[in-house]
């Protein structure tokens, strides 16, 4: 593969975001660093604390006071958040576990605490839970009870019998608004993993099957274990965001150096052969390993020899240096990268099926249809 040439500001967020102290494989380009492009990335990428912290570690001089003090306010902010979002996180959790609704705490709001030295650190603006998908019904009458429901859009959906469960059989999840004033403006509860569509389907049972105590600032919560914590991430960073920011790359590396080697390889393998994303997880791995240096792909052993494809790394760098443009939905986009890195074709026409069979939800689509008419302006 020819030798990919990045910005002396990638190679700062790089290194900032990914906690990396050696010298980076990529080419740089020899010019001064542009410190509001710097700034402009670290914000798009959603890793402002992170490249802060990086830049007072380092000591590195040049930057304009507007830019490090954006970043220092910015980080404040962050870490008064995340400690805001922790109380709300531990009520609710206590309150859907007390009512006997299976339910766990996921993605950023879990993440920032268990991967971080400072959980401040990660970036993060909702709080997710998984909910066992028949419990549902009770889960949106807690949260009701605690100031959050659907938006008025889902609200209409979820209010016709044969229209809602449509919409749970092909969907995986359902964000909810506050009320009234409030310092979280989203939380979102999943039933599964992604879309159904895109077939990384995990039941409850599945995913909750080794379910193990974590502390959060001095309270235990009950999570998946690692591996089951690792494939969800591989699924949601990757497999529907496409590793198109670094605090996705963050999140899994940061796991992978605390975990590695205490984890279940066989079942990781066997789990993504058996889900159709064996491939992506060889990817990712391999991305690892060409940005950190740090060979993780040791612990795997590929039925066949396992041959990188140049587009998948090429293309997650240039996402990095130029961003990526804002689509009103990314359905497509998701469509597209699957059918690219999925296992096989078995698994590609089963993602196909799946989408074609979606068109026959005819009262899930019409009422869509419905509502987006009376709603246009």
């Amino acid at each position: 593969m020819q030798k990919i040439k990045i910005s002396p500001e990638l190679s700062h967020l790089i290194k900032a975001a990914l906690h990396i102290t050696h010298d980076l494989s990529f080419g740089i380009y020899k010019r001064p660093v542009h410190w509001d492009r710097l700034a402009k990335l670290a914000n798009w990428h959603q890793v402002r604390p992170l490249l802060f912290d990086y830049i007072q570690q380092n000591k590195l001089e040049g930057i304009p006071k507007k830019n490090l003090q954006s970043l220092h306010e910015y980080s404040l902010g962050q870490a008064v958040t995340n400690m805001a979002f922790l109380g709300v996180s531990l009520k609710l959790y206590k309150q859907l576990i007390e009512n006997h609704v299976p339910a766990f705490l996921m993605k950023g709001a879990l993440w920032a605490w268990m991967l971080y030295d400072k959980p401040g650190n990660r970036e993060f603006g909702d709080i997710d839970f998984f909910i066992d998908k028949d419990s549902i019904k009770q889960s949106l009458k807690i949260l009701s009870d605690n100031g959050f429901e659907p938006d008025h859009y889902r609200s209409y959906l979820l209010s016709r019998m044969q229209v809602a469960r449509q919409y749970l059989n092909t969907d995986y999840q359902l964000p909810l608004n506050p009320i009234n004033e409030n310092i979280l403006q989203s939380l979102e509860i999943q039933w599964d993993c992604s879309y159904p569509r895109y077939c990384y389907h995990f039941s409850w049972t599945e995913i909750a099957s080794d379910m193990t105590e974590f502390s959060m600032s001095g309270a235990l919560v009950k999570i998946p274990g690692m591996e089951n914590q690792l494939l969800m991430m591989m699924i949601h960073h990757g497999g529907v965001e496409q590793w198109d920011k670094l605090k996705y790359m963050a999140d899994f590396i940061r796991l992978l150096r605390l975990y590695a080697d205490k984890l279940d390889w066989n079942y990781i393998s066997e789990t993504a052969r058996k889900k159709g994303f064996n491939r992506l997880l060889l990817e990712s791995l391999n991305a690892v390993n060409i940005i950190t240096a740090e060979d993780y792909l040791k612990y795997l052993n590929p039925e066949a020899p396992f041959s990188p494809s140049a587009s998948f790394f090429r293309n997650m760098i240039s996402h990095w240096e130029n961003e990526r443009p804002a689509i009103k939905t990314k359905s497509w986009r998701i469509l597209l990268y699957n059918l690219q890195y999925r296992d096989n074709w078995k698994i590609r026409f089963s993602i196909i099926a799946a989408h074609l069979l979606y068109i026959s939800n005819l009262q899930l689509i019409w009422h869509k249809i419905i509502w987006y008419r009376k709603n246009r302006f």
